[in-house]
């Protein structure tokens, strides 16, 4: 699917997923317009100098992220993904906009595996809850203020830049420097998914013009902590000793896989990137 050229907001393009969706969406013919830095995405007034500027689509990614956090201060995750997300689709309501809207795992512990955009959504923690909200008001502006709006909901992302207080960057830091891996537990299982695919998806959503619609944006395979360890360890070649402390997480999900068969139909869209190669790349990647 080709998409003809757009002028796209991107909120969060200094993050994790906009470092890299930006010049993606450059290198397809796209203008890429960005919020000025240090503006609150919860305040009308961020938005003021962007509007009459033609934008037709914001890709909405800005947003809190780590689930640990999210219990120590719910209050600013909710006001910041749920509020924030609103504030997005008034100035696509006030300027004839589409919104992206970049979401989360939301459906908790699973009733079945795989999981498709039909199971119950049970958030069982701040930071999904918040994502989920995000998408409810998607919803509403979608259905009651002629918002066309599209929900991404990835479930686990990795790749270059990434955090260090998420699981494979700090496990590649720990590798890297050549001690003892630590893990809190090994047993969780996760799909995940490299971020270069998740631009991709983004990429091709861009193009779309459904009036509400939700995707799961996933690898289709789950990994645990273990198998994930023990990858990276394979890829640096060495033999670095490893252990778990045991320490099982409260409301842990034991495993998630995604059904992307629904964004596979509408944008034909697939993964790319094998996970021990990428693994790799990120080991010996400087700064990565």
């Amino acid at each position: 699917m080709t998409a003809l050229p757009k002028k796209i907001l991107v909120t969060g393009s200094t993050g994790f997923i906009g470092r890299r969706l930006l010049p993606r969406l450059l290198s397809l013919g796209h203008t890429a317009l960005e919020l000025e830095k240090g503006l609150d995405i919860r305040e009308r007034a961020s938005y003021e100098r962007l509007k009459g500027k033609g934008v037709d689509t914001v890709v909405h990614l800005a947003g809190l992220t780590f689930v640990p956090e999210s219990w120590k201060e719910p209050d600013k995750f909710y006001s910041v993904n749920a509020l924030g997300t609103q504030q997005a689709l008034e100035f696509c309501r006030e300027n004839s906009c589409r919104m992206i809207y970049v979401s989360g795992y939301v459906y908790g512990i699973p009733e079945y595996l795989p999981i498709d955009e039909a199971h119950p959504v049970k958030p069982n923690n701040p930071y999904a809850h918040s994502k989920w909200l995000g998408e409810e008001v998607c919803r509403f502006y979608s259905e009651h203020m002629g918002v066309k709006a599209m929900v991404l909901r990835p479930f686990n992302l990795y790749g270059p830049g990434q955090g260090e207080s998420f699981l494979i960057p700090m496990l590649i830091k720990q590798a890297r420097e050549g001690r003892e891996i630590v893990v809190k537990d090994d047993t969780p299982k996760r799909d995940y998914l490299h971020v270069d695919d998740f631009i991709e998806a983004c990429a091709l959503a861009v193009s779309s013009n459904e009036r509400f619609c939700v995707y799961n944006v996933g690898s289709g395979e789950s990994m645990s902590v273990r198998e994930i360890v023990e990858a990276v360890i394979e890829a640096g070649g060495s033999r670095i000793k490893w252990k778990t402390l045991d320490e099982k997480r409260p409301n842990e999900i034991p495993d998630t896989v995604a059904d992307c068969g629904a964004l596979r139909d509408a944008l034909g869209w697939s993964p790319k990137k094998g996970f021990k190669e990428s693994i790799k790349e990120l080991l010996f990647l400087k700064n990565g």
